[in-house]
């Protein structure tokens, strides 16, 4: 009976992230070049009971969130006409650096503005903070603003990266360092959609909603039979 607890209450906080997730991704509908978290399940310990006449019977004990990862899928391009605007084809990443801390962090939303600070202008982001060029350094706008000043970087492995929120990721051991991405371009006056389909969104709504019900019921269950072994003693 108690393995019955465990295992329903495993399923309910596996779905429960599941949900989250998903949630996330159908409320950046709308939030340029978002891209949607992923959930992988894997099964838990399996044990073998006798089944009687020499037969062995598998069972589970439910499944976890193995990790949450990223669908880096480029959304499509979207004409803005705005000249600071800039999305970028196929792979790679801007990068951008706080203001405060200084600290160097990587997006593909490409909704760029200018900051005047004293008698100098700053391309930032719509945070306020720094956009790097290819040379890591902040770029400073003169004579007008050119894509081409923008730096591009990639990495190793980009799935490693870590999702800070805000659409912004952070380089990790798994990922590696932000290296400049020659192969990418950029094109200016566009921006990139968010990647999340709200179709496939809604299917897996309905699945996990589905699993989470089902594992509720297995709780109640559980939770009655206890009660009828306990009133046999």
């Amino acid at each position: 009976m108690i393995k019955g607890y465990y295992t329903a209450a495993q399923g309910l906080l596996s779905n429960q992230t599941y949900l989250n997730n998903i949630s996330n991704n159908i409320a950046n509908l709308n939030t340029t070049a978002f891209k949607p978290q992923q959930t992988e399940f894997s099964s838990l310990l399996y044990s073998n009971v006798n089944g009687g006449s020499g037969n062995l019977i598998s069972t589970g004990s439910g499944a976890k969130v193995e990790s949450t990862g990223i669908d880096f899928t480029p959304g499509t391009l979207v004409k803005t006409d705005a000249p600071l605007d800039c999305a970028i084809l196929d792979e790679g990443f801007f990068a951008i650096q706080n203001k405060g801390s200084n600290a160097v962090t990587y997006t593909r939303n490409g909704a760029f503005s200018i900051s005047v600070e004293g008698n100098n202008e700053y391309l930032v982001d719509n945070a306020g903070n720094y956009v790097l060029g290819s040379d890591s350094q902040k770029i400073e706008i003169s004579q007008g603003f050119d894509s081409k000043a923008v730096g591009l970087f990639n990495f190793s492995n980009p799935y490693g990266l870590k999702l800070l929120g805000n659409n912004q990721f952070e380089a990790t051991v798994e990922s590696g360092q932000g290296t400049i991405y020659n192969q990418g371009s950029i094109k200016p006056g566009y921006l990139e959609s968010s990647a999340s389909d709200i179709s496939s969104e809604m299917v897996k709504m309905i699945e996990a909603s589905k699993s989470f019900s089902f594992n509720a019921k297995m709780l109640q269950t559980t939770d009655e039979m206890e009660k009828i072994v306990n009133q046999l003693r």
